[in-house]
């Protein structure tokens, strides 16, 4: 048995003990409709009734034994999913000819009399990103739910003018940019992922990491820090934007708004924003295999440190990976994860195994904020946990200074409805004249 212990999101396994007792892969893909290459025009009517193709993974799960989140909407799928190797291999077959999938070119191409099997699982692994792991790794539970969005942005119905407007490139491409361009590199994902991995330019150094805790914060940092994108306006050698998340999905819409947002007009004219085509995940398994056929040794990676993901494996890297993070409590260099301890609080931290016997908190603040919560429902009285100094600092730092955005106490949205005069209750005093 192999015991793992990795701290994903609030609603994720912080460990699991892995039963499988054989090799197993994890999936990671995602397909905007919209996006290139188009669901063909003849499909279009399908996405009206994103449920049916919920249903369609409902039960590939259940007969391929899978494990997992699966989002689906009308734009769109969102997957991760764990399994066997052999029950993955049945599932990826049952997508590839599904309607959903069409226009992907994962089968066989007809066109192409010459096609070789390798060449159809080049282009599967590309697009399915698998690597190691097993059905534990989701505790044996697959979540499949349609939504509004396979990926909340926080913009209400947003949707790219063209998603031509900005470039993927292929992790090879991406590399040899970095190395030959003047570039700017940016992390479009949660602060605590980025804290044990992150990519380098040898021309501009570290990539810029924003301190958001949720996707749906990114419009707000670019609004209040564009200039650390573009830089500033005296600059007439303006760098390239190169932007990257886990999987690549984040950034499908994310720089996307981000491009039209700022100096759409400048930007676009000269192609300076490109995002990392299937993100982390795919660059990893480009450099792997570089390495693998002695074209690249393990120094040459630009992305330094380890991958978090959103599983009980906690993150994946190179073999022999050196940690670029330092324990929250001790100061060892380490890219183990976990959680503070304090109730209410979840935020992810860099905890050493060591000190993950102990009760390592986010600061000390937030323990004080934690007694004070235990004294008052001691007392009988129930209120939300503030936010403490070390996320107060992170929220001025992405608000700007501005404001900080406290939790929303119990009952706001019961409030909102009496204000908008929603409510089943209206509370109306009609003064009499005497």
């Amino acid at each position: 048995m192999r015991e793992l212990n990795a701290p994903p999101g609030k609603s994720d396994a912080v460990s699991y003990t892995c039963t499988c007792g054989e090799p197993g892969v994890v999936l990671l893909f995602y397909r905007y409709y919209a996006n290139s290459p188009m669901l063909p025009e003849q499909y279009l009517p399908e996405t009206i009734d994103p449920e049916k193709l919920a249903e369609f993974h409902r039960k590939q799960g259940r007969l391929c034994n899978l494990s997992g989140k699966v989002r689906v909407s009308k734009e769109g799928f969102n997957i991760t999913v764990a399994g066997s190797e052999e029950g993955i291999q049945k599932y990826i077959t049952a997508c590839c000819s599904h309607w959903s999938f069409s226009g992907l070119v994962l089968d066989f191409d007809a066109s192409v009399g010459t096609e070789s099997n390798d060449e159809v699982e080049r282009r599967r692994d590309e697009f399915f990103k698998p690597t190691p792991g097993c059905r534990c790794v989701f505790q044996g539970i697959l979540n499949v739910r349609v939504t509004a969005e396979i990926t909340p942005l926080g913009v209400t119905n947003y949707s790219p003018s063209t998603w031509e407007a900005v470039q993927a490139l292929e992790p090879a491409e991406f590399h040899q940019k970095c190395l030959d361009e003047k570039v700017k590199l940016v992390d479009v994902r949660n602060y605590y992922e980025s804290r044990i991995g992150y990519f380098v330019s040898p021309t501009s150094g570290e990539a810029v990491k924003p301190p958001i805790r949720r996707f749906s914060q990114w419009p707000q940092w670019v609004k209040e820090h564009g200039d650390k994108i573009t830089g500033n306006d005296e600059e007439k050698d303006k760098p390239q934007v190169l932007t990257y998340c886990t999987g690549g999905i984040r950034c499908e819409k994310g720089v996307r708004w981000m491009e039209e947002y700022m100096s759409k007009d400048e930007l676009r004219d000269q192609g300076q924003i490109y995002t990392l085509k299937g993100g982390i995940a795919a660059y990893l398994t480009w450099m792997e295999a570089e390495i693998g056929t002695g074209k690249k040794a393990a120094e040459d990676s630009l992305f330094k440190g380890r991958n978090y993901v959103f599983d009980a494996r906690g993150s994946t890297g190179l073999p022999g990976t050196e940690p670029v993070s330092n324990c929250h409590s001790c100061g060892v260099s380490s890219d183990h994860l976990s959680k503070c301890v304090s109730p209410g609080c979840h935020l992810v931290l860099v905890v050493c195994p060591a000190c993950e016997l102990g009760n390592v908190r986010c600061c000390d603040d937030c323990l004080k904020l934690c007694h004070e919560e235990q004294s008052g429902e001691a007392a009988g009285q129930r209120r939300p946990k503030p936010l403490c100094e070390c996320e107060q600092a992170r929220e001025r730092e992405l608000w700007a200074g501005e404001r900080v955005k406290e939790p929303k106490k119990q009952g706001w949205r019961k409030k909102k409805r009496m204000q908008d005069g929603n409510g089943k209750k209206l509370d109306i005093r009609i003064k009499v004249a005497e």
